[in-house]
């Protein structure tokens, strides 16, 4: 008897694919030891904690959950490990002492500047040879995807 494999053509299937060979080109991007083995996780939420502080937002750990869709224990142990690495401050806010307000130090805007800079080439090697409006689908079909899984 003749063993078969039926390709998976699941849409999660597709999504962790890519994702995968997002990592990939990112990890061959960015030299986690000039950044004291910073995750890409911490990558994102300095650059989320940066563009908040743009737009003149305070950020607190809720909020990183809430962006990032992780629980409350992760985002704890995540940000005391960007505290130890010198990337965040979390200091009591100056509405409500009991919450602990996220500010990016130096560090965390070195690494904000660099993520910035893989962001931008990976967008263009994953956007290239697709008009505005596909891209445009794409992204409402995948907030569609996680409004699904909410």
């Amino acid at each position: 008897m003749e063993d078969h494999y039926i390709l998976n053509t699941d849409v999660s299937f597709y999504v962790k694919k890519l994702d995968n060979h997002i990592q990939r080109i990112i990890y061959s991007l960015y030299d986690r030891k000039a950044f004291q083995e910073c995750s890409l996780m911490n990558m994102w939420v300095v650059d989320f904690l940066y563009h908040q502080e743009k737009k003149g937002q305070d950020v607190f750990q809720k909020d990183v959950e809430a962006e990032f869709y992780i629980n409350r224990a992760t985002a704890s142990k995540m940000l005391s490990l960007m505290e130890e690495k010198r990337l965040i401050l979390r200091k009591s806010s100056d509405k409500d002492a009991r919450l602990k307000k996220i500010v990016l130090l130096e560090r965390g805007y070195e690494l904000q500047r660099l993520c910035r800079t893989i962001r931008e080439e990976v967008e263009r090697r994953i956007t290239r040879n697709m008009s505005e409006e596909e891209v445009g689908h794409f992204k409402a079909l995948c907030s569609r995807m996680m409004g699904n899984l909410n």
